[in-house]
């Protein structure tokens, strides 16, 4: 079942299970959701009761993209790591199963870097939260930029899990080129939400 048909509570369930999927990515992938939901909040809630916009009105429509976008990767690290899984099951010596062991790595590879690029953008908007938001949002906002990079780092890990798996050194080169780079740029922006959070919060 999709992860957008299921309730909050079958898929922890699922999650907590012996099956493989859905494991770290999707989980990643959903606490970017959730931090995306945030920063739909917390725009929302700066627009005026009158229905005059906020100065984060324009949030909210890229904030809800990014929300359904995380979803969807949610189910698509799940596809992806189904079909590794039954490449790994392949005879030996069966004629394709190289060429599709390294198509299936690479598609299982490529989910989570997906999702490592869409939390990134997360992490943006609730960098422009804390800067612009009302001061009783301010907190949400926080949280949201917390959770989006705590979705970018837990994605990295099962980018690079994978990178073993790939005969083309060059492709799993620029994999591992692809999410270092997503992690500077996150790494750089975590500490200026942090920084705002501090002091905000710390004085």
């Amino acid at each position: 079942m999709a992860t957008n048909q299921q309730t909050i509570g079958d898929f922890l369930e699922q999650l907590a299970s012996r099956t493989p999927t859905p494991g770290g990515g999707s989980a990643s992938a959903m606490i970017g959701a959730v931090a995306a939901a945030l920063c739909g909040m917390v725009a929302r809630l700066n627009d005026k009761k009158s229905g005059e916009e906020g100065p984060l009105h324009a949030m909210i429509a890229k904030a809800d993209t990014l929300r359904k976008e995380l979803v969807t990767l949610a189910d698509e690290d799940v596809k992806a790591f189904n079909e590794l899984m039954d490449c790994w099951k392949l005879p030996d010596d069966a004629p394709d199963r190289v060429a599709r062991l390294e198509s299936a790595t690479a598609h299982a590879t490529e989910a989570p870097l997906a999702i490592m690029r869409t939390a990134l953008s997360v992490m943006r908007l609730a960098a422009e939260g804390l800067d612009k938001s009302k001061k009783n949002c301010i907190s949400d906002a926080g949280v949201a930029g917390l959770a989006a990079h705590a979705c970018l780092e837990g994605a990295r890990l099962n980018v690079m899990i994978n990178l073993p798996g790939l005969s083309y050194v060059e492709k799993a080169e620029e994999f591992r080129d692809s999410a270092a780079q997503l992690r500077t740029e996150a790494a750089q922006l975590a500490v200026r939400i942090n920084d705002k959070i501090a002091e905000l919060y710390d004085n």
